[in-house]
């Protein structure tokens, strides 16, 4: 798109191809991709201007003849792997869904679209694990890594644009390599002796593949931001293993305390899904007292969604909708105490923060610390009378707010009363 001489516009109106990247993964996504489908196809055509609707990604995999049975102002339609057809579809009018391939398809150069000092860094799709109430088996297929010479040429050039964040994403990220005889620590690895000062945050390490050596590995490094995110999703040993996530309770508390000893500074960030089939209020009670004993401060709370094709959408025992919502409300609002805990537990301290952007109206640097990940978690305020670049800075952080924290610059060169540690 870039070689057809196309650039990016954030109004639509003005825009003469309108492309909505979906996710199919549960009905809460699905509808909102469909929205987001709906209104575009709404403005098609109506100030004007001949606009195209294209539709990629996870619900064009897995619903292509409905999309485009029910939208008829749909022009094209991409699947997770035909991204390189986008520009047949410029012009014509098609459809490329194909079934996943068994290898990973590296089909373009990366290509930095925005200013940000952060990045995620795709290391891997598909998954094997067969969750029982997951559907992305079968629309991404199986689990499939990117060549370890692909990721790091991937990681030069995110780092020869300034970026100083490198957030790993797979459907399970802790099992990369399995498939072209690799380890995940040949990674690691390579992220390690890239030179230069920045940040390698790690999400989704399934709990049944985090291994100790990946730990230690952690442990030693000087790139790893002391964050981990392992979705969990339960701790009640018979809804795991109704799950099929492979591991038990004991499993999820042998690998806490190893993460308190070989990590005592690091951050927990999981999942949790309520109102699995068959969940009762003592299995609830289980885990709300789990979050509130472990100071579980960073996480996501789901209530279950019933997805066909899933071996859990034949489970009996369904939950009362009210029901799922409440529960998800109530450990929410745990998590939230728990995450205003922590966040006071950082005042008063000198610490490092990644820089985003500056807002000139509110004369403020907005970024975040090491215990966030962008657009999920909080985010740091820190006045400054001129403008701040994107970058790593030292902060003393002043206090709390609804949106995370709030601070001053430390150090020469920058704004800011010193402060001692």
């Amino acid at each position: 798109m870039l070689r057809r001489g196309l650039r990016i516009v954030k109004d639509p109106k003005q825009a003469d191809y309108l492309v909505v990247n979906t996710c199919g993964f549960i009905q809460s996504a699905k509808e909102e991709s469909i929205e987001e489908i709906l209104k575009l196809a709404d403005l098609k055509n109506s100030n004007g201007r001949k606009h195209r609707l294209l539709i990629t990604g996870c619900l064009a995999q897995r619903y292509p003849g409905e999309l485009l049975r029910q939208i008829p102002e749909i022009d094209g339609l991409l699947g997770i792997d035909q991204y390189d057809k986008i520009d047949s579809l410029l012009d014509t009018d098609s459809a490329y869904i194909t079934r996943p391939p068994s290898s990973y398809k590296e089909s373009h150069t990366l290509q930095v679209l925005r200013d940000r000092p952060y990045a995620y860094l795709k290391i891997a799709d598909g998954c094997d694990n067969r969750c029982s109430y997951c559907a992305i088996p079968m629309i991404r297929g199986k689990y499939r890594s990117r060549s370890l010479a692909a990721i790091s040429a991937d990681v030069d050039r995110l780092l020869e644009h300034e970026v100083l964040e490198l957030n790993l994403i797979a459907q399970d990220v802790a099992r990369y390599g399995f498939d072209i005889g690799k380890h995940p620590l040949a990674l690691l690895e390579m992220l390690e002796q890239k030179r230069g000062e920045f940040w390698v945050r790690p999400f989704y390490l399934h709990p049944a593949h985090l291994t100790e050596e990946i730990l230690d590995f952690f442990a030693a490094s000087k790139k790893f931001c002391q964050y981990l995110e392992m979705p969990l999703q339960h701790v009640n040993s018979r809804l795991l293993k109704e799950m099929n996530r492979r591991y038990s309770r004991a499993r999820i508390e042998r690998l806490l305390n190893s993460i308190r000893v070989k990590l005592p500074a690091t951050v927990l960030r999981t999942t949790f899904i309520v109102g699995f089939p068959g969940e009762t209020r003592k299995e609830f009670d289980e885990l709300c007292s789990f979050v509130e004993e472990e100071r579980i401060c960073r996480g996501g709370v789901f209530g279950y969604s019933r997805e066909e094709g899933t071996a859990a959408y034949q489970f009996n025992g369904r939950l009362a909708q009210r029901t799922v919502a409440a529960r998800q409300e109530e450990l929410t609002r745990l998590i939230n105490e728990n995450a205003e805990e922590f966040n006071a537990s950082l005042v008063g301290r000198e610490l490092k923060m990644i820089v985003e952007r500056f807002d000139a109206p509110s004369k403020q640097a907005i970024g975040r610390l090491f215990c966030d990940a962008p657009e999920i978690d909080f985010t740091i305020h820190v006045p400054a009378r001129a403008v701040v670049g994107k970058g790593f800075r030292t902060v003393y952080v002043t206090g709390t707010s609804g949106e995370g924290f709030v601070g001053e610059f430390v150090g020469a060169g920058v704004e800011g009363r010193k402060h001692g540690k």
